[in-house]
């Protein structure tokens, strides 16, 4: 009986070992969004597969880092969700439309360029990969938004693109 014991205990062990190893995702980050309010940042992250392409039971995580504190990982609220929040789905073209709560007039292609998985936006008429939203609100008990500014890559030329939209209507 205790032979029996000594083994299963072992053998818990061993997978607890390795399912932490399993549980350990890879992610690729996609783009931020900052905000005027504090330092505190939305980061958007792929989680890829073993094959290096996007998980797709679970293609996208987005968390807080709390710059303006510790720099710590924070998980966003069901109640940021409503401002913060996404919508991810395949496409059958072989990439993900992603629509973000803050910006959903602009849907979001992820596609994979040449390896590198990329957010294709539209910037100023042009397509461009995402890096960044900056949203401003005001100070008011419950902010409200005055303007978000969408800033990217231009796909065809490799310049800077930016574009500011006013919420204020």
């Amino acid at each position: 009986m205790k032979k029996v014991s000594v083994i299963t205990l072992l053998f818990i062990g061993l997978l607890s070992g390795y399912s932490f190893l399993f549980a350990q995702s890879v992610t690729k980050n996609l783009f931020k969004i900052e905000r005027n309010k504090n330092a505190n940042v939305v980061v958007y992250d792929v989680i890829l597969s073993n094959d290096g392409s996007i998980d797709k039971t679970r293609p996208m995580d987005a968390y807080w880092l709390m710059n303006a504190t510790d720099g710590q990982r924070e998980e966003i609220s069901v109640f940021e969700k409503k401002a913060y929040g996404y919508s991810i789905t395949y496409n059958d073209g072989g990439y993900y439309d992603l629509v973000l709560k803050a910006v959903k007039d602009r849907p979001i292609k992820v596609v994979t360029i040449e390896g590198e998985i990329k957010p294709e936006i539209i910037i100023n008429n042009k397509t461009a990969y995402l890096s960044r939203v900056y949203v401003f609100a005001n100070n008011d008990f419950i902010p409200k938004v005055q303007y978000i500014t969408l800033t990217g890559t231009d796909v065809d030329t490799g310049d800077q693109v930016a574009e500011t939209i006013n919420e204020n209507k």
